[in-house]
Formats: structure tokens, C-alpha cells, sequence
């Protein structure tokens, strides 16, 4: 399958998510970088524990994000936030995830799920003519935007320092190398005997 098709499947996923006539529940733990950040957007609620961290590392590796991210991200949040993360490739911890209003719950290390679950239920109640009707007005789809951001995904991929950086991210060593490196514990130095 072509580059090309293939984002354009992962592209017809992430649309149907964003545009689905029921409310769309996102649930986040811990690392949610690049595609799962992206994949997270693509919800009505992100609901993110403490823990969470949020970022688009694609830069560091000469891409932008494919996935719909920042259309996505400008729709939600406006464009400053968007500049800032995808220039410095920072991450974003779930404590100001929700004090700019891309989280809209804060909650203890292991209960997003179980929050994400129990709004599910309660979003339930409501007519779902009137909730589909809405959805629309309430989030506008960036069809302009989206295909602009795939078209400049796909010029980026073809270029060999991109290629060059995917197969070192593909065959690194360490788990997650575009993130910073843990210090290594201090020691504290015996008394000499």
C-alpha cells in the first residue's frame, strides 16, 4: 500500500472519530505523543490523569504531524499553543493540558478510564438526534485544514534526512528517543574505610 493510501485510511479513522454523531470520549495515561495525541484530538472530551503528557515530537524526526493534529489542536486551542509545541517539540503535562482547556477533566494516576466511562454513561441520557444535530455546531470539521497538513505530510516523507531520521527512530536502542533522558540517581559516596 501506498504512503499516500495509507494516510488516507488512518486519515478516514481519525475522521470518523472526530465527526461521529455520538460524543467521543478520549481517556489519557501517561505518554500520549505524535499519532495517539493525535488520535486523542479526534475526541469531544479528553479525559487525561495526572501523569499524562502530551506532545508532537514529529519535527525532531523532519515531519510535521500527519494525523490531523493541527488542525485539530488550532480548532480546540488556538494557534499559540499549536506554534509553541510544534516549534519546540516540548511536551505538555496534563496539569496545564487543562488549565488552557485541552483537558477538560483532571484526574488521580489511574482513573481516567473510569471517569472517561462513568461521562460516557452520562452522556447517554440525552436524545441522540439532538446530540448528532449538534455536534457539527459544536465542532466544526477542518476538511481545508486537514488536507492541507496530509499534502505537506507526504512532501516532508519523502525527503532522505526524514527517512534517514525514521529508520534511526526504528532501529534506536532506547525505547522512546526523541524523548529527554532520565538523570541517573545520585549516589551518595562512601566514607572511605
Amino acid at each position: 500500500m501506498g504512503r499516500a493510501r495509507l494516510l488516507d485510511r488512518i486519515h478516514a479513522v481519525f475522521d470518523t472519530f472526530d465527526t461521529a454523531p455520538i460524543p467521543v470520549i478520549a481517556a489519557v495515561h501517561g505518554v500520549c505523543f505524535g499519532g495517539g495525541f493525535e488520535l486523542a484530538l479526534t475526541a469531544d472530551v479528553i479525559v487525561a490523569d495526572k501523569t499524562a503528557r502530551f506532545a508532537f515530537p514529529e519535527l525532531r524526526l523532519g515531519l510535521v504531524p500527519g494525523f490531523g493534529g493541527v488542525p485539530r489542536l488550532e480548532r480546540d486551542l488556538g494557534n499559540a499553543l499549536v506554534r509553541e509545541l510544534l516549534l519546540s517539540g516540548r511536551s505538555l503535562g496534563a496539569p496545564r493540558a487543562h488549565e488552557v482547556g485541552l483537558v477538560a477533566q483532571l484526574v488521580a494516576p489511574g482513573k481516567a478510564l473510569d471517569v472517561a466511562r462513568k461521562l460516557a454513561k452520562q452522556t447517554q441520557k440525552f436524545d441522540a438526534a439532538t446530540v448528532a444535530a449538534a455536534k457539527p455546531f459544536l465542532k466544526p470539521f477542518p476538511a481545508r485544514r486537514l488536507a492541507e497538513e496530509k499534502a505537506l505530510f507526504c512532501r516532508l516523507l519523502t525527503s532522505p534526512a526524514v527517512m534517514e531520521a525514521l529508520d534511526a527512530f526504528v532501529h534506536s536502542k532506547d525505547a522512546m528517543p526523541y524523548l529527554p533522558r532520565a538523570r541517573a540517581p545520585r549516589t551518595q559516596a562512601s566514607p572511605a574505610s
